[in-house]
């Protein structure tokens, strides 16, 4: 009986140790796998924050750009006018159109940049050939208004500027002078002379109290008056427009026009080697005729480039 009972507990004892192995072997084996786990969850927890602050830190970099980018919106100047794009929407104007309004005046020159300034209606009467003629045009306030309150200064430093052959109001007398030459068939010279001619002659002195006051076109046919120098910046602006080559020439104590021509006679002055025939703009309707003129060409003082 001995015998047989002690190979049993042998058995069971064999059992009984191999079993604690294996449970302590399962039990460091699930300890590893549960450190491994871990190590990788704080692996996973760390990538994702590491990818968060790279998120976080982009979106601030964008956020940056954009407000820098609107920043720097504001400051520009898209369509060279002057005005920033945030002056621009304060006015109400076009930050990719320097004249919003379309009337030839830049919009930081402009009194009211994003339109409604009155359009001044003006008549002249002329007489050509003993006939009466009417023109009847309008001029923007705006513009009007740009060219009365520009600066100006002594003879003759920048006169080339008051005469303006792109300005509408002039274009539009011009119309009117070439539509009289087309009736008539006479040179536009002859005919836009009896329109300047019919301005009043006013000293400077008459006008503003200035012993020197040069106007702009648009001035003298608002006043219908002017001296020799408004005359003849209202005579070169009406022939430039009309497409005829025209300077200015600056005698003692007086100026006319140069016209080109290359088969006139009378009196002229060569300028880059091109002769200009000497033009009155002062007196009556039908006083004056090209190259006819009372002064010495020789005192020329200078020529002016329109």
């Amino acid at each position: 009986m001995n015998k047989i009972i002690i190979p049993s507990i042998v058995i069971i004892f064999i059992i009984f140790i191999s079993s604690g192995a294996y449970i302590y072997y399962s039990n460091i084996q699930s300890s590893a796998e549960e450190l491994a786990y871990q190590d990788s969850i704080q692996k996973l927890k760390a990538d994702q924050a590491l990818k968060n602050k790279e998120f976080y830190e982009g979106q601030e970099q964008k956020n940056i750009d954009i407000l820098q980018s609107e920043t720097s919106k504001q400051n520009q100047d898209q369509d060279g006018d002057g005005l920033t794009y945030s002056e621009e929407l304060k006015l109400g104007t076009d930050d990719d159109n320097p004249d919003s309004d379309g009337d030839g005046i830049n919009d930081k020159k402009d009194v009211h940049p994003a339109g409604g300034g009155q359009n001044l209606k003006y008549t002249v009467n002329w007489v050509h050939n003993g006939y009466q003629y009417t023109t009847q045009f309008g001029i923007p306030e705006d513009m009007y208004s740009y060219y009365k309150y520009k600066e100006r200064g002594w003879c003759c430093d920048g006169w080339d500027e008051f005469a303006t052959p792109h300005d509408l109001t002039i274009k539009t007398i011009a119309e009117d002078v070439a539509d009289v030459a087309s009736l008539t068939g006479e040179n536009y010279v002859y005919v836009a002379i009896d329109f300047v001619e019919s301005m009043t002659y006013q000293y400077d002195i008459e006008y503003n109290n200035n012993k020197e006051y040069p106007k702009y076109a648009i001035e003298t046919i608002v006043d219908q008056s002017g001296d020799c120098e408004d005359t003849s910046f209202l005579m070169a602006s009406i022939l430039e427009a009309l497409g005829i080559d025209t300077v200015l020439f600056k005698l003692p104590g007086h100026m006319a026009v140069g016209v080109y021509c290359s088969s006139c006679s009378g009196a002229y002055a060569t300028y880059k080697e091109k002769k200009y025939y000497f033009l009155e703009t002062t007196g009556a309707s039908g006083s004056w005729e090209l190259g006819r003129t009372d002064y010495d060409m020789n005192e020329l003082e200078g020529i002016i480039e329109v």
